[in-house]
């Protein structure tokens, strides 16, 4: 009876601690991203919806990363972290397409090859993948090893 006291306040401030450190994470990256999006808008005069688009990058990658921190110590943060990944190839595809941009301006056209960085880009996020299933079957293993269920 007396662990379960104990336990109950321990929780409560452990979600606590979880909710206030998400909390200062969104602020700061909201915070860069308020500082930066100045630089951004610059290039929504040659792309158009460039800034929407980054918004909504910013929007989700704070969402899942407040998400990740308040489920820490289960496996389901496994799983949000390959979905994170999963989503960051995804955008990444979305937004750069085939990698090639030509930006026209009157007498004078620029071609733009970015499929080195895209590929860069992409194998990281697989790569970002991959660990996030290391993690969740390392987890498996260790909740098996210390016969407690996952």
């Amino acid at each position: 009876m007396d662990e379960e006291k104990k336990k109950t306040p321990n929780r409560v401030k452990e979600l606590a601690l979880k909710v206030a450190i998400a909390t200062i994470k969104a602020t700061l990256i909201y915070a860069l991203y308020f500082v930066l999006s100045p630089y951004v808008t610059v290039l929504s005069t040659i792309a158009p919806g460039f800034t929407g688009t980054i918004e909504f990058f910013v929007a989700v990658t704070v969402i899942l990363m407040i998400l990740s921190d308040l489920i820490a110590n289960t496996v389901f943060k496994c799983f949000l972290n390959a979905g994170r990944a999963i989503f960051m190839v995804a955008y990444l595809v979305f937004v750069l397409g085939d990698g090639v941009f030509v930006i026209s301006l009157e007498n004078f056209s620029l071609t733009i090859d970015l499929t080195t960085f895209y590929t860069i880009a992409a194998l990281l996020g697989l790569l970002g993948l991959a660990r996030s299933v290391m993690q969740a079957i390392n987890f498996m293993s260790e909740r098996a090893e210390g016969g407690i269920k996952p």
